[in-house]
Order: structure tokens, then C-alpha cells, then sequence
């Protein structure tokens, strides 16, 4: 019966959809919602929510990866300074799903964002 216990579960584990953690604070809102606004220039869905969003790009780490470099790269072409691309990175599915879900320390990942930015900084200097 235990067996059978552990089928259930996993199964009902697998069928959940992957849900975003709330920002907690004012701040983390509003750059939800501009990366929110970025990405949806980047993939030509105007229309996109987030928790689509999240779940559409959390399960592969490439896409993902891919998505927060062209919203750092329209950020970035769009005038915002790297301190604020990479403030609005901070919400990106790819690191909201690292943090809250694999419990992946903030460190690493920040520095994933800051590097992402500088990168593309620099390269879109040239």
C-alpha cells in the first residue's frame, strides 16, 4: 500500500503547474512588471501573464537563459542603465524559479544577473 501511496503522489506532484512566488515588496512589483513588459517585446506576445510566462520557460534552463538575455538586451538598448536591467532581471522566471523552487541561494544567482548584463553591456558597447 505504501508503494501505491508514492504513485499518488508523484503523479499529483508531476500534474501541478509550477505557480510564481508573490513579489514581497513594492519594489520587486514593479520590476515584475517591467520585465513583464520586456518580455513580451522580446517574444511578440503582448498579451502574456506572467505565471504563463513562468511556467513556459522555467522547465528548460536554455530558453530561459535565452529570454532574460534579449529582456537585458532590450532593456539596455532601450536607455536603462545596467544597475536597472539587472533589478529587473531579478524577477526573471529563469531566477524566481531557482530561488523559490530548487532553493538555490540568492548569491549565485544575482551574480548570474549581474554577469548576464555586464556581458551584454559590453558587447553591445562594441
Amino acid at each position: 500500500m505504501a508503494l501505491d501511496e508514492l504513485v499518488d503522489t508523484l503523479e499529483m506532484a508531476a500534474s501541478m503547474e509550477l505557480i510564481p512566488k508573490e513579489p514581497a515588496h513594492e519594489r520587486g512589483v514593479l520590476a515584475r512588471q517591467k520585465y513583464l513588459e520586456l518580455a513580451r517585446r522580446v517574444i511578440r506576445e503582448p498579451q502574456i501573464e506572467y505565471d504563463v510566462l513562468y511556467q513556459r520557460f522555467v522547465e528548460n534552463d536554455w530558453a530561459a537563459v535565452q529570454l532574460d538575455e534579449a529582456v537585458a538586451l532590450k532593456g539596455l538598448t532601450m536607455g536603462y542603465s545596467p544597475e536597472v536591467v539587472s533589478w529587473i532581471l531579478l524577477q526573471s522566471p529563469y531566477l524566481q524559479y531557482h530561488v523559490h523552487q530548487n532553493k538555490v541561494p540568492l548569491a549565485p544567482m544575482s551574480q548570474y544577473v549581474r554577469s548576464t548584463v555586464m556581458k551584454l553591456f559590453y558587447i553591445r558597447k562594441r
